[in-house]
């Protein structure tokens, strides 16, 4: 049966973006709070006056994001003292984060050279930045590291790294959907991304992961199966109309898929859009109060 455009609601919409994550969650009595922000979607002329006043021109995946949400919020607690008083409780906070459009600020400190460019070294990306390179921040990981979109130079298609706090670029992803669907896969457990960095991944998160996610941190892949740089500095952000040609279906995903079904995400999405734009609906992308 196909999807009905009249069915789709804000929480089928936050439901099937998080592929299931908070029943995942839900299972294991250390974590509590489970909390999401709902957020309403951006204008276009709003993301192309950001593109304007920042000289670049945003992937067609993450514009598309922005305009179902302007940014994501998902946390929540995780404490080995779940039979504690609240007042006595120590807890960690796990969280999926995106910033919204205006907080998607730009990024200095890091080192330039004369050209930019991307290197293999032993199986790894180092990047090297120009003047003309521009970073933004995504999402804060601690006080020391952020998740970036990068721009080797303004015509370049941008990709995702972890920027530490000792001014080094960890490579993440190709792209936003990509990125996103590593969050999913990583639970939003508490600094995840230093799984990539010179630093690794803090003993506490690795504690985390061994209660409430057994098993990933052995794995010898990237969990969404796309850990490698594809594009050279010379690629222009063309739009791929690709991207969101997925086959639009109103079923819910089992948990069971949660690592395996990245392209919920994107369908979701889409619907999300055709919902707000279509005609006589009465459907609305504010926050709930």
């Amino acid at each position: 049966m196909g999807f009905v455009v009249d069915k789709v609601s804000e929480d089928s919409f936050y439901e099937n973006l998080l592929l299931g994550v908070s029943k995942v969650l839900d299972k294991s009595p250390c974590v509590s709070k489970m909390c999401l922000k709902r957020l309403s979607g951006v204008r276009q002329v709003d993301i192309r006056a950001w593109e304007h006043n920042n000289g670049v021109i945003l992937p067609e995946d993450l514009r598309s994001f922005y305009s179902s949400t302007n940014g994501f919020l998902f946390t929540y607690e995780f404490s080995y003292d779940y039979h504690a008083s609240e007042a006595d409780k120590d807890f960690r906070v796990g969280v999926i984060q995106i910033n919204p459009v205006n907080d998607l600020a730009r990024t200095f400190g890091y080192e330039t050279k004369n050209s930019a460019h991307v290197e293999c070294i032993k199986k790894k990306y180092s990047l090297s930045l120009s003047r003309e390179s521009k970073v933004f921040e995504l999402a804060n990981v601690d006080e020391n590291g952020k998740v970036v979109l990068v721009y080797p130079t303004n015509y370049s298609i941008p990709t995702i790294w972890f920027y530490s706090g000792q001014m080094h670029f960890g490579y993440l992803a190709e792209d936003f959907t990509t990125y996103f669907r590593m969050c999913i896969a990583h639970l939003g457990i508490p600094c995840w991304q230093y799984i990539f960095s010179k630093e690794g991944i803090p003993e506490c998160s690795k504690e985390i992961f061994n209660l409430i996610a057994p098993g990933i941190l052995t794995e010898e892949r990237n969990l969404v199966d796309s850990h490698s740089y594809k594009y050279t500095i010379e690629h222009t952000n063309k739009i791929d109309p690709n991207i969101f040609n997925v086959q639009q279906s109103c079923t819910n995903l089992p948990d069971s898929k949660l690592q395996n079904n990245g392209r919920q995400l994107e369908s979701k999405i889409k619907e999300k859009n055709k919902v707000k734009s279509a005609p006589k609906r009465s459907m609305s992308g504010k926050s709930k109060r």
